[in-house]
């Protein structure tokens, strides 16, 4: 069983490494995300949702860009298993460095 969730995410891109930081504020409305792929034709998109698909261990066709294609600020869906959801939101919650990194090899 698999759940559909919607997340609220900054992108860097360009960036030294491919990371998820960790939620912006206290109020966890929005995830910080660095890619080291450039912003352009679709680049730091395809290595957003690599990067997730990685953390997550789910499909890339499990994950799709609903609003902010041409931005930084974008709303992604997920579907995803709630046990695997609940496990990660919990360790961004309780990181304050960034949780976890996924090399492009």
């Amino acid at each position: 069983m698999v759940s559909m969730v919607t997340l609220r995410i900054k992108v860097t891109p360009r960036a030294s490494s491919n990371v998820v930081v960790g939620w912006l504020d206290e109020h966890r409305e929005e995830l910080s995300l660095k890619v080291t792929a450039p912003a352009e034709g679709g680049k730091a998109n395809d290595a957003v949702i690599k990067l997730l698909a990685q953390d997550l261990s789910i499909p890339k066709s499990a994950i799709q860009i609903q609003r902010g294609t041409t931005s930084r600020h974008k709303l992604i869906s997920l579907e995803v298993p709630p046990e695997v959801l609940a496990v990660w939101l919990d360790s961004l919650c309780h990181s304050s460095a960034p949780i976890k990194s996924a090399n492009d090899g």
